[in-house]
C-alpha cells in the first residue's frame, strides 16, 4: 500500500484478520484513525464486498441518532480505485483475548466491569435492531481507562424475533452455539451464547469446551451427550449467582438460555 491512501497518511500497519488488513492513518490535522482495507483476493468476490461494506452500513446505522461509548466510532466507507476500504476512530487499546492470554491486572481487577459493559452493548445492539454474531474476545477492545469497545460488524443481520436461517455459518467456532453449527440458526441467543462464552474466559482464563483441534471443540459444542465444564470447577470463587448466570447464557439448548439480553442485565444488576 502507498504511503498515502484516500486522502489519509499510513503510519503503520496492525495485525488484521481474515481478508482485511489494519493500517493507522493520520489526517491533514494529524487526526489518528484506522482504516480498514478488504485484500485484492476478497475485493474481487462480490460476497466479500458486500459483506464489508454492511459492516459500515450497521456501525453508521447504530451511530445514529448518537454514538455508543461501547462500539467503535465509525467514519466512512469507499473505495480507492478496486479497493474496499473503512474508516474507523483509532481506539487507543488492547484486545480482550490480549488480557485474557496474559491473565492481565487491568481484566482481573475490573472483570465484572467488562462483564456489564459487554452485556450493555450487545443489548444496545439488539434494541437496535441487529445481531452481532461475531462477538468473541478479538473483537472486543479494552481501553486503558477500563472502557470497553466493540468492533466488526461485518456479520452482523437484522434481528428477528424467531429463529433465521442463515447462508452459511460464519464465525469462530468456539462462540458459535450448537443450533447454528447444525441448523444455521440464529437469534438473540446466538449473541447471548458467545457473551456467555467471552465471560467464561475473562473468569478462568478457559473455554467450556477445549480441544487441541477445531473439530474436537466442534464435536464437544454439538453433542448433547457433552456438557460445558462448569464455570466453578476452573475458578471455585466465582459466586454461585453470577455462575448460574453464565452457565444459563451457553446453555446447548437455545431454549434453556436467557431469551433476551435486557434479562441478562437485569440479573447483572442484582450481582454485588
Amino acid at each position: 500500500m502507498n504511503q498515502e491512501f484516500a486522502g489519509y497518511s499510513i503510519t503503520r500497519s496492525m495485525s488484521g484478520g481474515g481478508m482485511t488488513k489494519l493500517y493507522v492513518a493520520i489526517d491533514a490535522q494529524q487526526n489518528r484513525y484506522v482504516i480498514r482495507v478488504l485484500d485484492a483476493v476478497g475485493a474481487k468476490d462480490r460476497k466479500n464486498r458486500s459483506r464489508f461494506f454492511h459492516g459500515g452500513e450497521v456501525l453508521a446505522r447504530l451511530q445514529t441518532p448518537k454514538p455508543h461509548p461501547n462500539i467503535v466510532p465509525f467514519i466512512k466507507t469507499g473505495r480507492e480505485g478496486k479497493t474496499p476500504y473503512m474508516v474507523l476512530q483509532y481506539v487507543e487499546s488492547r484486545t480482550l483475548r490480549d488480557l485474557i492470554l496474559y491473565r492481565d491486572a487491568l481484566l482481573t481487577d475490573n472483570v465484572m466491569i467488562f462483564i456489564r459493559q459487554l452485556a450493555v452493548v450487545v443489548h444496545y445492539v439488539h434494541t437496535h435492531g441487529f445481531l452481532h454474531l461475531d462477538i468473541k474476545p478479538e473483537n472486543i477492545l479494552i481501553r486503558p481507562n477500563g472502557q470497553l469497545v466493540l468492533i466488526d460488524f461485518d456479520l452482523a443481520l437484522p434481528r428477528k424475533r424467531f429463529f433465521k436461517k442463515l447462508s452459511t455459518v460464519s464465525g469462530t467456532t468456539a462462540y458459535v452455539p450448537p443450533e447454528t453449527l447444525m441448523n444455521k440458526t440464529a437469534d438473540d441467543r446466538a449473541d447471548i451464547y458467545a457473551f456467555g462464552i467471552c465471560c467464561y474466559e475473562m473468569l478462568t482464563f478457559h473455554k467450556p469446551y477445549e480441544g487441541e483441534k477445531i473439530e474436537q471443540v466442534r464435536a464437544a459444542q454439538i453433542d448433547p451427550k457433552v456438557p460445558p465444564t462448569p464455570i466453578r470447577q476452573y475458578n471455585p470463587n466465582i459466586p454461585m449467582a453470577l455462575a448460574n448466570l453464565i452457565m444459563k447464557c451457553i446453555a446447548k439448548n437455545p431454549e434453556d438460555r436467557y431469551p433476551d439480553m435486557g434479562l441478562v442485565l437485569r440479573d447483572l444488576h442484582t450481582l454485588i
